[in-house]
């Protein structure tokens, strides 16, 4: 309301918004001439309360209101509803405007056209209705201006003018806050909103952990104040930004949603320096957008199946062999991920569904669902609830007092959807760049070395490099080597080879492993699985044992009205490990298979039905498979029925030995490399050990040497021995 009290400068309490604002009212008071409001505005005030639910309209203003101007009943275009409202002290009230009802249908035409694209307005319908406060014609002001410029129709244009004048006094303050702040770069909490109108395209900066100084582009849909619901934020003042991008659902491109939070701060701050900023105040605008650009393009060529390695965090400050000994491998799969995407369709990036709230095409008075409260209404008695109704998504959306539910998701035979399972990269959608700027900047995926689903930054992805050495340097007796090849190379040039008479049984390699610890065994699938440029995919009991014990008081439960002994979810687990590595075509590595597939016996039913389940999987398995075992006399008879080749691995011996050494200390060169004599070689060799203790002293003696700067010698060796081995050489 404009304030009686003259503007004096060194009146410090009132500020130079609020004269400002002021002055933009007085402006408009000009501007909308007495008579025709009177002819066409029509004032509406709260009045005594019939129900809980609703608000009772009356054409008399209540007695007992502060008013500063003359409101009189007017007549028929436009429709004012005012709310009456306790002062501070108490004693009075003051009204403060509800809404704005438009019933002149030419105005709604020239309306529906200004607020294209909010709230879902359809034109066919005969109510609008803008609620305060007026936000969408803040954000569309110079839209509704020229809209007013063009009318033709001067009985329009006076209606249309009379609406600008109330509207821009209610949003008087809002347009000072544009004129002395947001014009110099700078904002304050309390106005956020007027920064972040719907449709724009912003920037939220990178988060502290990212490798890459660069962040996502989003097109704000929604704008959720404190003020709006000031119950819910009363502790934590924030505002809601929700925003649409673009991402992979592991079967196409879509729209996705995000909900960014933007916490309160005291006093003024800098657009550009704030958490998500509107590319318009954007520092460096167009170099940013097209390393964004970029990255998306990179994120459509990694869509899909795919098997990658991914950077450490702070790659760059490491050194070669630090950076390789923390890269880790991973698969790209958004379409099996847990926390897969949901995404609606694509079309929806270009052209989103933005919402305001503020506009609706319900009538105000309407009854809520249930029907209205009466005002002796006890709490405690339970309400009538309308069911949910079904929503048919390809019927045009006539509900303008609620939101459209969201679409499914996209289907398979969408023309704009087609899968890419396989990762083929001529079945994708074509993006345009607004879709491949607000590409995401991280992949879900799964971390072959912890493995665990995570997701991860576009950026620190890259190739895997492709790295025959480590099985080159296997140390295996003559002949061994040429046998495993030939499996493997014959298996993936024809995977019938090894296929069942039955289609759709066997059509996979799986090979056993067996020996003493530390003779090569483990390694034997790894360096296969470097070999072939292929991943590995380890599976260890523990894993299962962790995920049985997370169920155990769900089981329990589950088996109190059950007969049967164990959990069926166990067989999900397995299935799950299985079927991943068959879609990735991976190397599978089942280390001590002896803990799965021990002899069956009538004492443990619960150890039968996993080696049974066990021996069903290998049976059906389509790709390559390792077993490795300590303990072979111990495996069920069944299993050597799945297996295609046995290989049994001899104790080293001093060759063998010999040569693993000098894998293992051979393998830091330059200012690092090993001092150690062939003559100190043979000494190593003639000492009985298997490969794995020979790897385990070799890294101690790296990481004594490294503390001083230089490379292994003989005497760090010796030392690692007499302390951890209790030998003396």
């Amino acid at each position: 309301m404009p304030s009686d009290k003259p503007l004096q400068d060194d009146d410090e309490s009132y500020s130079i918004i609020e004269r400002l604002a002021d002055a933009i009212r007085i402006e408009d008071d000009l501007h909308a001439g007495t008579e025709d409001r009177q002819r066409l505005v029509q004032d509406l005030y709260e009045g005594p309360k019939k129900c809980q639910c609703c608000l009772n309209w009356v054409h008399e203003m209540p007695p007992d209101v502060e008013v500063d101007q003359d409101n009189e009943d007017c007549t028929y275009p436009l429709i004012v509803r005012r709310r009456v409202l306790a002062t501070m002290n108490g004693n009075k009230k003051r009204i403060e405007l509800h809404s704005i009802e438009i019933r002149h249908p030419q105005v709604r035409e020239v309306l529906f056209d200004v607020f294209e694209g909010y709230d879902n307005l359809v034109k066919e319908v005969k109510f609008l209705i803008f609620k305060a406060p007026f936000r969408p014609f803040f954000w569309r002001w110079d839209r509704f201006n020229a809209a007013i410029d063009k009318e033709e129709s001067e009985v329009v244009k006076t209606i249309l003018i009379q609406l600008r004048s109330l509207v821009r006094a209610d949003l008087a303050e809002a347009f000072a806050v544009k004129e002395e702040l947001v014009s110099h770069g700078i904002i304050t909490f309390k106005h956020l909103w007027t920064i972040f109108p719907p449709g724009e395209l912003v920037y939220e900066t990178p988060r502290i952990t990212r490798q890459s100084n660069l962040g996502d582009f989003f097109i704000v849909t929604e704008v959720e104040a404190p003020h709006d619901d000031p119950e819910r934020y009363q502790r934590h003042p924030r505002y809601n930004l929700f925003c649409t991008g673009t991402s992979w659902n592991g079967s196409s491109f879509g729209a996705t949603n995000d909900n960014i939070s933007l916490s309160s701060f005291k006093g003024t701050r800098k657009i550009a320096d704030m958490r998500v900023v509107p590319v318009k105040y954007l520092e460096d605008a167009a170099a940013i957008k097209a390393r964004c650009l970029e990255r998306g393009k990179r994120h459509h060529e990694l869509a899909g199946i795919t098997y990658k390695a991914y950077l450490p965090e702070k790659a760059d400050e490491m050194s070669e062999s630090e950076r390789k000994q923390h890269t880790n491998r991973i698969m790209l799969d958004s379409r099996n991920c847990p926390r897969r995407t949901f995404t609606r369709h694509l079309s929806e990036v270009n052209k989103p569904q933005l919402y305001t709230e503020l506009i609706t095409q319900a009538p105000v008075d309407a009854a809520p669902p249930g029907g209205h409260r009466p005002l002796e209404d006890n709490p405690l008695r339970p309400r009538y609830r309308q069911p949910i109704p079904v929503h048919d998504y390809d019927a045009p959306y006539d509900e303008p007092y609620a939101r459209p539910p969201p679409r499914p998701l996209v289907v398979e035979d969408d023309p704009m959807a087609t899968g890419t399972e396989d990762g083929d990269k001529n079945k994708k959608q074509v993006l345009d760049e607004l879709e491949l700027l607000l590409l995401s900047s991280y992949m879900h995926g799964y971390c072959l070395k912890e493995r665990k689903w995570d997701d991860f930054e576009v950026d620190r992805i890259i190739d895997v490099e492709k790295n025959t050495k480590p099985f080159d340097s296997l140390v295996l007796p003559d002949g061994y080597k040429d046998l495993i090849l030939s499996f493997v190379e014959n298996q993936l040039k024809d995977g019938e080879a090894f296929d069942d008479v039955i289609n759709g049984k066997g059509g996979g390699l799986v090979m056993l492993l067996a020996g003493d610890p530390g003779v090569g065994k483990t390694m034997t699938a790894e360096s296969v699985a470097e070999k072939i440029h292929a991943p590995l995919v380890k599976m260890e009991l523990s894993d299962l044992l962790k995920d049985e014990r997370d169920r155990m008081p769900e089981r329990r439960r589950r088996d109190s009205r059950s007969r049967s002994p164990v959990s069926s979810r166990d067989d999900d687990e397995l299935t799950k490990t299985f079927s991943l590595a068959a879609k990735w075509k991976a190397v599978l590595l089942i280390d001590e298979c002896d803990m799965y597939l021990e002899k069956r016996s009538d004492d443990s039913p619960e150890r039968n039905r996993l080696v049974a389940r066990f021996l069903r999987e290998l049976e059906y398995y389509p790709s390559l498979l390792f077993l490795t075992t300590n303990r072979e006399r111990v495996l069920d008879p069944a299993i050597y029925s799945r297996i295609h080749l046995t290989i049994n691995y001899p104790a080293l011996d001093l060759s063998s030995r010999l040569a693993i050494w000098k894998t293992f200390l051979g393998m830091e060169e330059g200012e690092f490399a090993s001092t150690v004599t062939d003559e100190e070689f043979d000494t190593l060799a003639s000492i009985e050990t298997n490969g794995r203790r020979i790897k385990n002293i070799t890294k101690t003696a790296r990481m004594m040497a490294k503390r001083y700067d230089r490379g292994i010698t003989f005497e760090d060796i010796r030392n690692v021995m007499r302390i951890t081995e209790g030998l003396q050489i």
